[in-house]
């Protein structure tokens, strides 16, 4: 018999945590984060700790409080909080849709040899995210075995091993499109879709009992948009006895600004830009690719660069040889601003390369002596030249680039959706104001299908039984004659 129980994803948009069980096998549909969920207990400065491993996340509700734990979390959590733990995983596989960490974070705190299975890209961008980020939570492709200890080369008393010293790379195994996984009697079918980051899959699990669709998170627009309608179309051939749908953007009245496509974003930023004298000034989501593309295509028509962050260096470097769709960093109309940090040496050059290195981590290091690679200084002298990114934690940063008037600022990303983030643009605004930057011009597509589309979608795919994931809305899904909507509840098990 076929089961699925709800771990997360429920009355919210993401923490997506989907088991589905079948003579044995047992495999997750993503892993993530709950925002919503994190933020009742936790903000920036009140975290869990770490000495505790699972055990502050498994109280407030944040991880599955699964009863086979001993085979499903890391051991070294499990043991230093004197939890039990097991030789052998319980578990047969995670199945990643994409990289967002409402879908993927949480894989952090699995034993490395279940299974994980992902797109290539997605693979990259998870290597990124690990080498790049300062959060203590973010070993995804291999994590380094924490509370161990090791003899002193003197072989008198014990020492903290090296970070390094510890690592165990995880079971990370790389999906193409099109390619079928077999677990006992499931097969797990991965297909592309397309949202606001690259490599997103859904996916189509057939069972002895037929076949599972799961869309991920997806949009219908983009450059790669042909790819989602050719899900739904596998989908539909497929005849699910069941679709497991994210349904983001379902709601009972739905912004204007919420509908614009990707192309739209492109056409109106070009017209911003073209309108701009001075200095163009852009935040928007690091990973999403195709935004860059959007903002990289705009520099190209309008004689501009534009500018990169380090982090996004990083990860363009990290996307080479993909079917990302990323731009090069060799590209003629890409540079890279390496930004002044703890003494603010990059545009010092009395001083020696090897003490300003050490103003950067290992990974950014590289980048500073790019040819392409510009500073402040640079930015400033030249501004009607570039298109620069610059986002919420980098604002600080305008007082060295200092844009003169005639600038503009331009915010592509969603607009804010709780009290926090109305705090935040706040903030942002009152920046902005002092720079001579405001108003602002928004200009925004989301990366999921809007309510419109996902009925289509349904009725299109046509499945006995819909179950409304990653929606704070579940009841407003509509389905065609035949099709039963099914509100899943957290921790639930439904028969199939």
């Amino acid at each position: 018999m076929t089961s699925l129980t709800f771990h997360g994803g429920v009355g919210e948009i993401g923490g997506n945590k989907i088991l589905l069980e079948d003579g044995g096998k047992r495999i997750w549909l993503d892993f993530g984060m709950s925002f919503k969920q994190s933020g009742l207990y936790f903000d920036e400065f009140l975290q869990p700790k770490k000495y505790n491993g699972v055990i502050d996340f498994l109280e407030m509700g944040l991880l599955p409080g699964v009863t086979d734990m001993a085979g499903f979390y890391r051991q070294d959590y499990l043991a230093h909080a004197d939890m039990p733990t097991s030789p052998d995983a319980a578990y047969d596989g995670v199945f990643l849709s994409h990289a967002h960490a409402d879908h993927a974070n949480y894989i952090h705190f699995l034993r490395s040899d279940i299974p994980i299975y992902a797109s290539e890209v997605t693979k990259r961008i998870l290597a990124s995210l690990e080498d790049t980020s300062s959060s203590g939570f973010n070993e995804f492709l291999n994590f380094k075995e924490t509370f161990t200890l090791r003899p002193k080369k003197t072989g008198e008393g014990m020492m903290k091993p090296k970070s390094e010293e510890t690592k165990v790379a995880r079971d990370f195994r790389a999906l193409a499109p099109g390619e079928r996984v077999v677990v006992g009697d499931l097969t797990v079918e991965a297909m592309a879709v397309n949202h606001s980051i690259p490599g997103a899959l859904g996916f189509l699990v057939h069972t002895p009992q037929g076949v599972i669709a799961y869309t991920g998170d997806i949009r219908f627009h983009g450059y790669g948009g042909a790819l989602t309608r050719d899900f739904v179309k596998r989908a539909a051939e497929a005849q699910p006895i069941a679709l497991i749908c994210e349904g983001t953007r379902v709601k009972k009245d739905e912004d204007e600004t919420e509908s614009l496509t990707e192309q739209d974003v492109q056409e109106r930023v070009a017209k911003v830009v073209n309108q701009t004298k001075n200095l163009v000034i852009a935040n928007y989501p690091w990973k999403d690719i195709e935004r860059l593309r959007s903002f990289y295509e705009v520099a190209k028509m309008t004689g501009r660069k534009l500018a990169l962050s380090l982090k996004q260096a990083y990860l363009l470097k990290r996307l080479e040889g993909t079917d990302a769709g990323a731009p090069s960093l060799g590209d003629g109309n890409i540079v890279i601003y390496i930004d002044r940090k703890t003494w603010g040496l990059i545009n010092k050059p009395h001083y020696p390369q090897n003490i300003v290195e050490q103003d950067y981590s290992a990974w950014e290091r590289e980048f500073l002596s790019y040819p392409n690679r510009v500073t402040c200084d640079d930015i400033h002298r030249h501004q009607s030249d570039f298109i620069v990114r610059v986002d919420f934690f980098d604002l600080t940063d305008l007082i060295n680039i200092r844009p003169d008037d005639g600038s503009c600022y331009i915010r592509s990303i969603t607009e804010p959706f709780d009290e926090e983030g109305e705090i935040e643009l706040e903030r942002v605004e009152n920046w902005l104001k002092h720079f001579g930057l405001y108003p602002y011009e928004q200009v925004h597509a989301s990366g999921h299908a809007s309510g419109a589309e996902i009925k289509r979608l349904i009725e299109e795919i046509n499945p006995k039984l819909v179950f409304p994931v990653h929606t704070e809305h579940p009841e407003l899904f509509v389905a065609p004659p035949g099709t039963r909507v099914e509100i899943p509840q957290a921790g639930k098990s439904y028969r199939l």
